[in-house]
């Protein structure tokens, strides 16, 4: 690449679609100022033409002056016309090459003013030249650090004419200024660069979060969007079980009824041992059934809790009946206490509720037994279902009421379940207005309990039986 070329890549600020939105960005900055620069010019114009009068010609001084009125009054109307398109990239293109000649035009107005206006012999009009125009150059730098091009061609336009003229006068004290000048042009032209390059820097960092911003947003409509499609197929999944909840009960219970007729026949040991396993797998089967319906009614929200006052000790002893079998044919003690108050409730979702964590107790227990507690506290009725079983790892506690988890059975043996039990009890105890805890103790037990309220709508205590 040759100097030409690589002049020119620099001072174009290598304009293309990858760098748009911050070249974009450097533009806007730069028109945002215009008007403020072209005012503070012309105001330093015409002071340095005032402050000039009586040493330099006024035809020079009134003609520079009116150069340099010509040029703004072109930029002012360019900027009022073509202000807002920098949109695309000719646009942008557009509006750099406009930059960069009225850019030349205007440094060139302002290097002639330090060879029109240079005063010969007298150092003093001279000096006062040279301040007006390193603080024209120092204000460009303030001013102008969004646009690389427009400064740099500026900065060597307005200060290399004097510079030269220094040089060219040839003594030893303008030599040594016009050496000043050029070291002048190298220091504002860095210090130029180092705020260009911070501009630049903060405009990327701007965009690159703006990018990112977007990107998240839009990854998070997605995830919303899979959510929303996740939970309409979960519902329309339970709408389509509790709807067809009759239907799809109806067979399976056949089914138990033809076995139930094949046992009443007279078999060969062979076919009454095949009747049998073909029972079981039915009432496994059964009971898997009925509890994915269940769980699909309730996601569904086909139930819906009915609260009414009712006693609570023959609900326990209904309880007590059917599992006292049970956990005496594993050698276990099952333990009731009395509960003589009225609770206000829905009789049925306790019903199950105390139905399945007596099954899990009592399906987990080896040894010991299970008991059933129930105790009157200040926010109402607690019940407590505990048991001395194999107790649940502390890393499983947390998963225990997620659906299908299953602590103590990897293998996935479905004679064991679905594990959708404590999933159950979780969803009707939040229908009964509760909050269900746990805690267990590995190879010592597990207690699970729940608040029924005392004095809300959802409980009756004895002394309010009158209520």
């Amino acid at each position: 690449m040759t100097m030409i070329d690589r002049l020119y890549v620099w001072t174009s600020s290598d304009l293309n679609a990858v760098n748009l939105p911050i070249r974009a960005g450097q533009l806007r900055a730069r028109l945002d100022n215009y008007l403020l620069m072209i005012a503070s010019q012309l105001l330093v114009g015409i002071l340095l033409c005032t402050m000039m009068w009586d040493a330099v010609a006024h035809s020079v001084l009134l003609g520079w002056l009116s150069a340099q009125f010509a040029i703004h009054a072109v930029e002012v109307y360019y900027w009022w016309r073509y202000r807002d398109r920098l949109q695309s990239l000719d646009e942008c293109r557009a509006w750099r090459t406009r930059f960069i000649v009225f850019v030349s035009l205007v440094g060139a107005i302002w290097g002639w003013a330090g060879v029109l206006m240079f005063v010969p012999g007298d150092l003093g009009y001279q000096a006062l030249l040279i301040c007006v125009i390193l603080g024209v150059a120092a204000g460009a730098v303030t001013l102008n650090p969004v646009f690389p091009p427009s400064l740099y061609i500026f900065l060597a336009l307005l200060i290399l004419p004097v510079a030269f003229l220094n040089f060219a006068i040839g003594d030893r004290a303008h030599f040594i200024l016009g050496l000043l000048l050029f070291v002048y042009l190298v220091f504002v032209m860095n210090a130029g660069r180092g705020l260009i390059r911070t501009f630049e820097q903060s405009l990327r960092s701007e965009w690159e979060n703006a990018k990112l911003v977007g990107q998240l947003v839009q990854q998070k409509q997605r995830a919303e969007q899979a959510q929303q499609d996740a939970e309409m197929a979960s519902r329309m999944k339970s709408q389509f079980f509790a709807a067809a909840n009759h239907d799809l009960r109806q067979p399976m219970h056949a089914l138990a009824m033809y076995v139930e007729v094949l046992k009443s026949g007279t078999l060969s040991e062979q076919t009454r041992a095949t009747v049998r396993q073909l029972e079981r797998s039915v009432e496994v089967m059964c009971s898997m059934f009925d509890t994915l319906l269940d769980i699909s009614r309730l996601d569904a929200g086909v139930v819906q809790a009915t609260f009414e006052p009712f006693a609570l000790d023959p609900l326990l002893d209904k309880l007590r009946g059917e599992f006292a079998m049970l956990a005496r044919d594993k050698g276990l003690s099952l333990e009731m206490e009395s509960c003589s108050g009225m609770i206000r409730s829905d009789p049925l979702l306790l019903e199950r509720i105390l139905r399945n964590l007596l099954s899990n107790a009592i399906r987990y227990t080896e040894r010991g037994g299970v008991t059933v507690t129930c105790r009157l506290v200040d926010e109402g009725v607690r019940i407590e279902v505990c048991d001395s079983g194999i107790g649940i790892p502390p890393e499983h506690l947390p998963h225990i009421f997620e659906e299908y988890y299953q602590v103590s059975n990897r293998q996935r043996d479905r004679s064991k379940g679905l594990g959708l039990g404590l999933a159950i009890v979780e969803r009707l105890v939040r229908l009964l207005d509760c909050r269900i805890q746990v805690s267990s103790t590995q190879g010592e037990g597990t207690c699970f309990s729940f608040v029924i309220p005392a004095r809300g709508p959802d409980v009756m205590m004895a002394n309010d039986s009158a209520v």
